[in-house]
């Protein structure tokens, strides 16, 4: 299936090599709002490049776009896409606010094509697991659910580039652009909160988003935990999501089940090793969860079925999000 990026930034050379690593897709064409940019990358790549989204897909024959834009700019180019009749693949999170997800939403839903979004760290195997486990009641009742993102970003990585670190591009900091993987994730795994209290701070960086954040999340399961994300825990860490239920605990660290204890019998679990979690690099990510992505997205276009990560799906990451920075910003609760 014929591919087209969106965006030439840091993120179009994963989804690049993702697409490529995958039977049956290819790249015929790229396209950027700053054409001497997407110039430069199509040369280094060998890839056609095209002046306008509408050129991409009608003359390049793009059939599903990858959206790797900064993270406040997937609205316009799926509104574009949509239009000239592409699927729409979209870099995490999908938009900044849940109001612009429910347009890029509609507006697919009105084209008659399929909308996915590119939240990878639920597709590895122990998340996986984590979540079979989870689904079977193995646990019991979940009690406590917490997510720790302790990564690390230098001041150059901010600098890099003009929409690093604004709310007006990157829609948040430590909690929006590196722990959206992880708040989706915990959310997929525990579902969804009653309501949340956050404390948002931007300690050492020289940006306006936060470069730390803590919040109280009550679970509508009834369990409580903690969300914690920062970019500023020199040199970074393994993300930690820690479950625990009435019988037994799940202990996940970056991709795989660290420990899973049932009724006092700790279980040993097979998965395969995903490297790169990019917590202290953020070239340093495997491209094995973009490539899921992409393969599914292939499937879900010819069996004419929703992608594993829909609209509605990567709102609610979103959601959560932007609650804990409203609570911040209030000092007060937010409910659900």
């Amino acid at each position: 299936m014929r591919f087209g990026l969106i965006g030439v930034g840091m993120i179009a050379d994963f989804h690049r090599r993702a697409i490529q690593n995958v039977e049956g897709a290819e790249v015929v064409g790229v396209t950027d709002k700053f054409p001497e940019a997407a110039r430069k990358f199509g040369e280094q790549h060998g890839i056609p490049v095209f002046e306008s989204i509408e050129k991409l897909v009608k003359e390049g024959g793009a059939e599903i776009v990858t959206i790797g834009t900064p993270s406040g700019f997937h609205l316009e180019p799926t509104l574009e896409a949509a239009k000239a009749g592409a699927h729409v693949l979209s870099e995490k999170p999908m938009e900044i606010t849940t109001e612009r997800i429910d347009r890029m939403t509609a507006a697919c839903r009105e084209a008659g094509v399929k909308l996915g979004g590119i939240l990878q760290f639920r597709t590895f195997d122990g998340p996986k697991k984590a979540k079979q486990v989870l689904s079977e009641g193995k646990l019991g009742r979940i009690l406590i659910a917490d997510a720790y993102i302790k990564y690390y970003r230098t001041q150059d990585y901010y600098n890099s580039a003009a929409w690093r670190g604004t709310w007006a591009l990157d829609g948040g900091g430590a909690t929006m652009n590196q722990g959206v993987h992880w708040v989706d994730c915990i959310q997929w795994l525990v579902g969804e909160p009653e309501w949340v209290q956050g404390l948002a701070s931007t300690l050492d960086h020289q940006i306006e988003v936060e470069d730390a954040c803590h919040a109280i999340v009550r679970w509508k399961s009834g369990g409580q935990g903690v969300i914690e994300a920062t970019t500023c825990a020199k040199p970074g860490f393994e993300t930690r999501i820690e479950i625990h239920g009435e019988k037994g605990s799940i202990l996940l660290e970056d991709t795989r089940i660290k420990r899973l204890v049932i009724d006092d019998e700790e279980e040993v679990v097979e998965q395969v090793a995903e490297k790169g979690g990019g917590y202290g690099d953020p070239k340093a990510i495997s491209t094995a969860g973009h490539e899921y992505h992409i393969r599914d997205m292939i499937e879900a276009v010819k069996n004419n079925r929703d992608p594993v990560v829909t609209g509605a799906e990567a709102r609610k990451s979103v959601r959560l999000i932007t609650a804990i920075y409203e609570s911040s910003r209030g000092g007060k609760r937010v409910h659900f």
